[in-house]
């Protein structure tokens, strides 16, 4: 067992991880879709990335505690937190086509 300076450790650096590619995603989704991409869109997409990592980490870990599984899950937290800022540009052409 790691102790908690370690284990903070590791998870700040899963949130730092979850921000570049979150900004990665966002700019390259941004590039695909021919929208505007801005700081402060980067900003956003950081910003969403570690809250969807954060909350996806404490969901993730607690269907494992319940189902007894011990098992590393950082590539589907971050994989999550891309999708959603994915999902958060192509929701933003949506609503925008549709006015």
């Amino acid at each position: 067992m790691i102790g908690t300076t370690g284990a903070a450790v590791l998870f700040l650096i899963n949130v730092l991880l979850a921000c570049v590619l979150g900004i990665v995603a966002g700019g390259v989704t941004c590039l695909a879709l021919r929208q505007s991409w801005s700081l402060k869109e980067a900003l956003i997409d950081a910003v969403l990335a570690a809250v969807v990592a954060v909350a996806d980490a404490y969901v993730v870990t607690a269907i494992d505690i319940a189902r007894g599984v011990w098992k590393s899950r950082v590539a589907l937290m971050l994989l999550i937190a891309v999708g959603s800022v994915v999902a958060r540009h192509l929701i933003r052409l949506v609503l925008r086509s549709s006015k």
